[in-house]
């Protein structure tokens, strides 16, 4: 089994994405792609059949974090800055929704993505821009530049 493979394993199996319900398909050189079975928890308010913008934002955050990790092997932790949303129409599925993300960008400690999340008709029905901070140490260079900045964070 390759690396890349087994990373994808670890995210599957993590809290994060087993709490949602989405399963990370594939996630390789800055590419990731992963589907939501969609169940009754996941429709949204307003009396609507669609799924909700939260999951759809959730599901967004997963899928361009693991475009991000996927485009660095080396680097052991990322952070989001920044998520921008376009919900296009509303997601109204039966069974599925399939999501791709990319980077589309490396600076130095910023990395830049987008993402889709497709019906089953193949109609893309919300798009994402993200910026995700670099960290080679899984949050603390981040945690420790804003304490010795002398912002207080909890």
């Amino acid at each position: 089994m390759d690396k890349a493979t087994e990373k994808i394993i670890d995210w599957n199996s993590t809290s994060f994405f087993q709490w949602a319900g989405i399963k990370l398909l594939e996630a390789k050189g800055g590419y990731a792609r992963a589907e939501l079975d969609v169940q009754e928890h996941h429709r949204g308010g307003g009396g609507t059949p669609a799924i909700n913008g939260g999951i759809i934002a959730y599901m967004f955050d997963g899928l361009l974090g693991a475009a991000v990790a996927s485009s660095k092997p080396e680097m052991t932790g990322h952070l989001t800055v920044n998520l921008s949303i376009n919900y296009l129409r509303m997601l109204q599925v039966a069974r599925r929704v399939v999501g791709t993300a990319r980077v589309t960008r490396h600076g130095e400690h910023l990395v830049f993505a987008e993402g889709e999340i497709i019906d089953e008709k193949g109609t893309v029905c919300a798009t994402c821009t993200g910026i995700y901070f670099l960290s080679p140490s899984n949050g603390r260079l981040l945690l420790s530049s804003a304490q010795d900045a002398g912002t207080t964070v909890e």
